[in-house]
């Protein structure tokens, strides 16, 4: 039979098999009042079923976009419509995480408010989804995944995580005189290496500084991470301020202003450009070393603003007396929560088991020159092709990589250390008396929230 003969036929049996079903159809009941509808009208088409939709909300992200372009992959496979909003707002967040109406997916920045957020119930806990095995827990990273736990259960899930190492400017290492392939291999040497990477003119103003601790924000966490510590107990309910990491690494801090001049340092550093500028401190050579993350190498950063510069990385190095400390750094970085007055947890918990699937992964920590949470995820041949970004990848699989400890009120936590950071570094206070009293203040606090109160 021919293409047109076919044709017909088709259309034939299609005529007939619609006055077939029309015979056995019970007969459609007249509006009162009226009688049969005249021919034509009494059947029309059903309004189409209304697509079902699925929103995201994401705290960060300069690409829209592309985020947008990601989850219609998923919404074109299971026919729903996922809204993706990015950058969402703190306010807003917490606003929908109260009311009626919260995304079905969260995203968030980091894990800090988790712990609060499940204490208070906004949170849904993910072990019974976890179960039915659309996500092979397995293939998390143990450090990324750690964080994600709050007294024994899993509240949220880390869609690929950062990490920070020690970047150097080659050009100027060769300037003073140093190994431009041999970054500094102990905290000590590094403030040797500052030393002689900083340059004062003759009216005793700097031109150049070797290194400053909190550039561009805090790493309190990671030098006192070094010194074999934190500011919490292992089981996050005691606060430990005036243990020996944490007087430490202030200490080793406070060096890099006080054995200069404190407001010296602050005038050269406040005169620095933009973090994403050319004039980034680092980027100009004002800054011989820095403390930064895996995205640093990437499209968005280093290769669009400097990309001649002359720069290594390597892991920050440990203290001189405990070796064994190499390679530890903290791991924190994105994670994704289901809120728990999302309606519909089950096709909520289906888009984020499709977010942490090794392909997803992959793809949109490619595109954001992140790490991948998921070991199947790092082994795509994309993450391998900068050595530099390498350098993360192998820190956060390594035995020493741990996440923060998290507890209900890391924000008052996080406000307070940042407040004895900063009068310690610019004021060259003691940090004792400062720590011993945030410890004092913030210990019932801790006890009030871990009691339930």
């Amino acid at each position: 039979m021919s293409h047109r003969g076919r044709r017909v036929a088709m259309v034939v049996v299609a005529v007939l098999m619609l006055a077939l079903l029309a015979s056995c159809a019970p007969p459609a009941a007249a509006p009162a009042g009226q009688g049969q509808a005249p021919q034509g009208q009494a059947e029309k088409a059903a309004p189409a079923a209304k697509q079902k939709v699925l929103r995201v909300w994401i705290t960060w992200g300069d690409n829209p976009a592309q985020l947008q372009s990601l989850f219609n992959k998923y919404g074109e496979a299971h026919n729903v419509r996922v809204e993706v909003n990015s950058p969402v707002s703190e306010d807003k967040v917490i606003a929908a995480l109260s009311g009626n109406e919260p995304p079905d997916v969260l995203v968030l920045g980091g894990p800090d408010s988790v712990g609060s957020w499940a204490r208070e119930g906004l949170v849904t806990p993910l072990d019974d989804f976890l179960s039915d095995g659309k996500v092979d827990i397995n293939d998390i990273f143990e450090a990324p995944l750690s964080q994600c736990k709050y007294q024994g259960t899993y509240y949220c899930l880390p869609w690929g995580t950062d990490t920070y190492a020690l970047f150097w400017n080659k050009d100027l290492f060769e300037e003073a005189g140093l190994d431009p392939e041999q970054p500094p291999q102990t905290m000590e040497e590094l403030a040797e290496f500052a030393k002689k990477l900083t340059k004062v003119d003759k009216d005793g103003h700097i031109t150049q500084v070797g290194f400053v601790p909190d550039f561009s924000w805090s790493h309190l966490d990671l030098y006192t991470a070094m010194m074999g510590g934190y500011w919490y107990s292992d089981d996050g309910t005691k606060i430990l301020f005036t243990s020996d990491p944490v007087v430490g690494a202030l200490k080793w801090e406070q060096q890099f202003y006080c054995d200069y001049n404190a407001d010296e340092v602050l005038r050269f550093t406040s005169a620095f450009g933009g973090y994403m500028s050319p004039d980034n401190g680092f980027y100009a050579g004002k800054v011989a070393m820095m403390v930064d993350g895996e995205w640093q190498p990437g499209v968005n950063f280093i290769q669009k603003y400097k990309p001649e510069l002359y720069y290594g990385v390597a892991p920050f190095p440990p203290p001189a007396d405990h070796p064994e400390r190499k390679d530890t750094n903290l791991v924190s970085g994105t994670v994704a929560l289901i809120p728990s007055g999302v309606k519909d947890k089950a096709t909520a918990w289906d888009l984020m088991a499709w977010m942490m699937s090794p392909e997803i992964v992959a793809e949109e920590m490619v595109a954001n020159f992140n790490l991948p949470s998921s070991k199947k995820a790092a082994q795509d041949p994309r993450f391998h092709e900068n050595k530099k970004f390498e350098v993360f990848l192998k820190l956060m699989a390594d035995p020493n990589a741990k996440a923060p400890i998290l507890t209900p009120i890391n924000a008052e936590v996080g406000t307070e250390l940042g407040q004895i950071e900063e009068k310690v570094l610019h004021t060259c206070a003691d940090p004792m008396p400062l720590l011993q009293a945030g410890q004092e203040k913030l210990q019932p606090m801790l006890d009030k929230a871990l009691s339930g109160q």
